[in-house]
């Protein structure tokens, strides 16, 4: 299991990479965000999740119209979604370059004439969404070897929440994204601590709670649970949760909350609320949440709500892994699982 813990604590690193990667492409980056045309970000599996936080951040962050769409259903509908994709920026996120749904979609919506910029995000060079794509933004260093996804999820998520918030000029984000990258490996330590002994009680499911924009990157968190450890999980909203899925969770769920104010008397109540029904509760949030049967993991003061996402997948990452260690499940290759689809 070397390769997923290995890239999970190399993330950070890759982060770097992608920082001063990303400043050497802001140029063309710029020129094809400048166009003012709506996002249509589209994505296969955890690219699917980072495609509805990169959306959800788009909108709210630039302004314009956005949406996310997986890559089986736009290779399904691309006639029906034509006034959806008509004069779009569509943002391709793929760790290969290669799925099937997405490179077959777009091939589709150029044979049909439909007009679209595409701007693609990978970490395979000389892919067929690169060759495709009018920006393609290349990065190996962030490529995972093992199966399931780790560091190649967090640098994604990384690199379209800081050419976001470069476009909106929200330079306080790309101030906290930066100053959280360089003290990453100092919180995947204090991570790797806590949840060492969190594994090894007795819960069977996972539940993994977030808003906004962080939805999409909770979703990719639940995720892990189902892929490294191979346990049954759920994503919600935060408050969300109390209807309906709050009466699955028992002595036996593991509840994961990405908390946007620690002092917040609704969020707070909601957790309280967790607690009694005798999950284990695991909190992440900038300020460090006090609440007795919280196991609280901060991601430090001055922490907006974007680094807020990098710190809750990974604490989802290493808590899937320490937990396939009790599971027997091999994250490096799962059964049935392979690192990316091609149809037949």
């Amino acid at each position: 299991m070397a390769k997923t813990y290995d890239e999970i604590l190399n993330q950070y690193e890759a982060m770097g990479k992608t920082k001063r990667y990303l400043d050497s492409r802001a140029e063309a980056i710029s020129v094809l965000l400048g166009e003012q045309r709506p996002i249509v970000a589209v994505g296969c599996g955890s690219s699917y999740s980072l495609a509805q936080s990169a959306a959800f951040m788009a909108q709210l962050r630039l302004k314009r119209p956005a949406m996310a769409l997986a890559g089986g259903d736009l290779l399904l509908r691309v006639e029906e979604y034509r006034p959806l994709l008509e004069g779009c920026l569509m943002v391709v996120l793929s760790r290969s370059g290669e799925t099937s749904e997405v490179v077959r979609a777009v091939e589709i919506m150029r044979g049909a004439g439909i007009s679209f910029k595409l701007l693609a995000l990978t970490c395979v060079e000389g892919s067929a969404i690169e060759k495709a794509a009018d920006v393609t933004l290349v990065m190996p260093w962030a490529f995972d070897e093992s199966v399931c996804q780790t560091r190649t999820v967090s640098c994604l998520y990384y690199a379209f929440t800081a050419i976001i918030a470069n476009a909106a000029g929200m330079a306080s984000r790309l101030d906290t994204l930066e100053a959280f990258v360089r003290g990453g490996a100092g919180y995947l330590k204090a991570v790797g601590e806590a949840v060492g002994a969190l594994a090894k009680e007795p819960w069977d499911h996972a539940v993994v709670l977030g808003d906004g924009e962080l939805y999409g990157i909770a979703q990719e968190g639940a995720l892990a649970f189902k892929e490294i450890c191979q346990l049954s999980s759920n994503d919600y909203h935060v408050l969300d949760v109390r209807h309906g899925p709050m009466v699955l969770i028992n002595q036996k769920t593991l509840v994961i909350i990405a908390v946007s104010c620690a002092d917040e008397p609704m969020q707070r109540n909601l957790v309280a609320d967790i607690v009694k029904k005798g999950a284990t509760v695991v909190t992440v949030s900038a300020k460090p949440f006090e609440m007795a049967g919280v196991h609280a993991i901060s991601t430090g003061d001055k922490a907006d709500q974007a680094v807020l996402g990098l710190g809750l997948v990974a604490v989802c990452q290493m808590m899937a892994y320490e937990k396939a260690k009790q599971t027997g499940a091999n994250p490096d290759a799962p059964d049935g699982l392979t690192a990316w689809i091609e149809l037949k």
